[in-house]
C-alpha cells in the first residue's frame, strides 16, 4: 500500500507537467496543475504519516516504489522522512499558487512556470527516492535545473543576474558531487548504496577526505553554507512567491538529506571533518541573521534567515558526527537522541515557518506591491487574522515558545550546555564556545523578526500603497494560516516523543530519553505557563486600571504627526550595523533630485544607501577581477595560426600519455 501510495504521487507530479504543457491554452491550465500537484502532495503525506506509523511500532524496513536494471527508487526511514517534508510543502505552495498565480496572469508565463513547478516538484522526490548515484544526480540535476527557471521567471535583468549566479553555483555543486560519488562508488555510478558504502570502506584516508570535501561543496553550495551562500539571497527573492516558498522551504532539506546520506556511506568521520562541518554550521548561521537583521526586503530577509537555519541544522549533523570521538562517557545515547531530535524537529519547523512567511511576504506583497519594509505598517488593523498567522511564524522563525522552533533548538541547548559536562577540557570549552555563538545567533534573530513583523503590521501606514491595501482573499490568508498552525502544534505534539523515557524509533534508529538529567520540559507545561502569565497580566490591568481612559490627541508641540516619524526598519537595525560594522559594509549615495528639471539649483536631496556582504566584496568580486584577468590572458592564445593550434593539441595528447602511464 505504501509503494502505491509513493508511486502514485511520484506519478501524479509528472502528469501535472504533462497537463501544464498540454492544457498550455486553457484558462484553467493553472488550476489544474497545481489541483495535480496538491493530489501528489496528499498521496505522499498519507504515505508519508503511515510510514512513521510503522517506525514508531519499531517496523523498519525499505519501501520499493521502482525498479528496473539501470534506475532503482525505494523510501527508506531517512528519505522517508524528507519525503515528508517536501509533500507538506508542495500541498501548502499549491493551495496557495491556486489563489496567488491568476493575480500574475500577466506577469508570468503560467504554463511554463507550471511546468518548471511540477519538474521541481519531480527533481525533489526523485532525488530523495533514488537507489544508487546515477539516479541521484540526474533527479539532482532535474530538481537544479528546474529552480533555475523558477528564479528567472518573471524574465527581469534582476532574475536573470540572480538565475546566472544560482546555475553557476548550482552547476559547480553538481560537478563536485559527481567526483564526489564516482570516487565513493570506484567510479560505479549503478552501485546500489550499500555497494558504495562497501567500497568507500575500501578507500585510502586521502580519497575518502578528497570525497567529503567534494560532498561537502556540493551539498553546502546548494544548502548556503557560507561561503558558497551568495547565491542564495539574491535568487530566491526573485522567484514567485510559492517557488521561494519551496526553494527555502523545501529545496535546502533535500541538500541536507544529500549529505546526511553521504556521510553515512563513510566508513568513520574523524574528529577534524566534523569540526570544519559544525565551524561552516555557526559561520553561516551567523552571517545569515546579520544579514537579516539589516536588510530591508521583506523577501530577501526571509532568504537569509534561510542561512541561518540551514547553519544550524549543519551544525547539529556536525556535532553528531562528532560525539564518537568525544569521551561522554554513559551520556553518549541521551546526546545523541536530543542531537537527532533537533535535526528532525527543526527541519521540520523551519519547512513549515519559512514556507508560510514567503507565502504571507508574497500575499502582502500582491497586496501593497512593494517588498521595503520602510513602505509598509499598519497592515495588522487591517487584516487581524492574517497578521496573526504572520506573527505566529515569525515566534517560530525566531524560536519563541510555544512554536515547536523553541523546542526543536531547546534540544540542540540541552548537549551544549551541559552534556559535555563530564567531557575534557578542551571539549568543555569548545562547547562553550559553540553554545555562545548559537545564543547569539538567536538573540539576533529575535531582533530580526521583532522587526519583520512590528515595521510591517504594527503602527500607521508609510506609504499610500500601505494604506490603500485592500481586503486579503482568503486563499491567501489561508495556507499561511495552516502553516502557523501546524508550526504551533508541532512541538507539543513531537517533543513529548523525543523526549520520553521508554525507547522510541526515529528515522529507523532506537533512541533512548532526548531529555538529559537537569533539562526535563514538559512542553504543555510550557503552554500553560505562557496561557497563566497572559491570564494573570489581563487579571492584573482589569483590577488596576482605570475605569475611564480618555483619549486624545498626542502632544505634538504644534507640529502634525505623520507616518515618516514612526521608528523604521532601517533605524531599527541600525545599532547592529554600528557594532558589526566591519562585518556588514554600508554603501551610502546622496541622491540629488532637481525640483524642476530646467533648474538643478533648487533640488531635494535624500540618502540612498544599501548593505553589502563581506563575503561578497573580500571573496566574490577579487574572484571574479582574477577570472576576467586569466581569460584575458589566455585569449591571446587565440591568434589564428593553425600551427600553433595543432601544437596545443599535440602538447595535450603528450600530457595525457604521460598521465595515464
Amino acid at each position: 500500500m505504501l509503494a502505491l501510495l509513493y508511486g502514485g504521487a511520484f506519478l501524479l507530479s509528472g502528469a501535472a507537467a504533462l497537463a501544464a504543457m498540454a492544457l498550455a491554452r486553457s484558462a484553467h491550465q493553472s488550476a489544474v496543475t497545481h489541483a495535480l500537484l496538491i493530489l501528489s502532495g496528499l498521496f505522499g503525506l498519507a504515505a508519508s504519516v503511515g510510514y512513521c506509523i510503522e517506525l514508531a511500532h519499531g517496523v523498519v524496513r525499505v519501501v520499493p516504489v521502482y525498479a528496473t536494471a539501470l534506475f532503482a527508487f525505494f523510501v527508506t526511514p531517512l528519505s522517508g522522512f524528507f519525503l515528508a517534508l517536501v509533500f507538506l510543502g508542495v500541498t501548502l505552495t499549491s493551495w496557495y499558487a491556486l489563489g496567488y498565480l491568476p493575480r500574475y496572469h500577466t506577469h508570468y508565463t503560467l504554463p511554463w512556470l507550471d511546468f518548471a513547478t511540477s519538474l521541481f516538484v519531480l527533481g525533489m522526490v526523485g532525488t530523495l527516492m533514488a537507489g544508487q548515484p546515477f539516479a541521484f544526480l540526474i533527479a539532482w540535476e532535474l530538481m537544479s535545473v528546474a529552480a533555475y527557471f523558477l528564479i528567472i521567471a518573471d524574465g527581469s535583468r534582476e532574475s536573470l543576474t540572480a538565475g546566472f549566479r544560482y546555475l553557476l553555483m548550482a552547476q559547480l555543486g553538481f560537478l563536485a558531487l559527481l567526483v564526489g560519488l564516482l570516487l565513493l562508488a570506484g567510479g560505479d555510478p549503478f552501485a546500489s548504496w550499500a555497494a558504495v558504502a562497501h567500497a568507500a570502506a575500501a578507500l585510502p584516508p586521502s580519497a575518502r577526505l578528497g570525497a567529503f570535501l567534494l560532498l561537502l561543496v556540493g551539498f553546502g553550495s546548494k544548502a548556503g553554507l557560507v561561503p558558497l551562500h551568495q547565491w542564495l539571497p539574491a535568487a530566491h527573492p526573485q522567484a514567485p512567491s510559492h517557488s521561494s516558498a519551496l526553494l527555502s522551504g523545501v529545496m535546502l532539506k533535500v541538500a541536507l538529506y544529500g549529505f546526511i546520506l553521504s556521510v553515512g556511506l563513510l566508513p568513520a568521520v574523524p574528529f577534524s571533518w566534523a569540526m570544519l562541518v559544525i565551524v561552516l554550521g555557526l559561520a553561516s548561521a551567523f552571517f545569515g541573521v546579520l544579514h537579516a537583521v539589516v536588510e530591508n526586503d521583506a523577501k530577501r530577509m526571509l532568504a537569509w534567515s534561510s542561512i541561518e537555519h540551514m547553519g544550524l541544522l549543519f551544525t547539529g549533523v556536525g556535532l553528531l558526527l562528532a560525539l564518537p570521538n568525544l569521551p561522554v562517557g554513559a551520556d553518549a545515547a541521551a546526546l545523541t537522541a536530543a542531537l537527532t531530535g533537533f535535526v528532525i524537529l527543526h527541519a521540520l519547523n523551519h519547512s513549515l515557518f519559512k514556507s508560510g512567511l514567503f507565502m504571507a511576504t508574497g500575499a502582502v506583497v500582491a497586496q501593497t506591491h512593494t517588498r521595503d519594509l520602510d513602505r509598509l505598517g499598519g497592515l495588522a488593523q487591517r487584516w487581524p487574522l492574517f497578521s496573526g498567522a504572520f506573527l505566529a511564524l515569525a515566534l517560530s522563525a525566531a524560536a519563541l515558545p510555544p512554536t515547536g522552533t523553541f523546542f526543536g533548538e531547546w534540544l540542540l541547548f540541552q548537549p551544549l550546555a551541559i552534556g559535555f559536562r563530564s567531557a575534557a577540557p578542551a571539549s568543555s570549552l569548545g562547547a562553550a564556545l559553540v553554545l555562545a555563538v548559537v545564543a547569539l545567533v538567536g538573540g539576533l534573530a529575535v531582533f530580526a523578526f521583532v522587526k519583520l513583523f512590528s515595521v510591517m503590521f504594527l503602527g500607521r501606514p508609510r506609504s499610500s500603497a500601505a494604506e490603500q491595501a485592500g481586503e486579503m482573499p482568503l486563499l491567501l490568508t489561508l495556507p499561511p494560516l495552516a502553516a502557523a498552525v501546524l508550526v504551533s502544534l508541532s512541538g507539543l505534539l513531537l517533543f513529548p516523543l523525543l523526549a520520553q523515557p521508554e525507547r522510541v524509533r526515529l528515522l529507523g534508529l532506537p533512541f533512548a530519553s532526548a531529555v538529559l538529567p537537569g533539562a526535563a520540559m514538559s512542553s504543555w507545561g510550557v503552554v500553560f505557563a505562557l496561557l497563566g502569565s497572559a491570564a494573570a497580566a489581563a487579571a492584573f490591568y482589569r483590577a488596576f486600571a482605570r475605569r475611564t481612559i480618555r483619549i486624545t490627541e498626542t502632544w505634538d508641540c504644534g507640529a502634525p504627526l505623520t507616518a515618516r516619524m514612526q521608528y523604521t526598519a532601517t533605524g531599527f537595525s541600525a545599532p547592529i550595523r554600528f557594532f558589526f560594522r566591519a562585518l556588514v559594509l554600508s554603501k551610502k549615495t546622496l541622491v540629488v533630485e532637481p525640483v524642476v528639471v530646467t533648474n538643478p539649483w533648487i533640488a531635494k536631496r535624500r540618502l540612498s544607501w544599501a548593505t553589502e556582504s563581506f563575503w561578497e566584496a573580500g571573496l566574490y568580486r577579487p574572484v571574479g577581477r582574477a577570472a576576467i584577468a586569466i581569460s584575458a590572458s589566455v585569449r591571446r592564445l587565440q591568434n589564428g595560426a593553425v600551427q600553433f593550434y595543432l601544437a596545443l593539441v599535440f602538447a595535450a595528447l603528450v600530457g595525457v600519455i604521460l598521465f595515464a602511464l
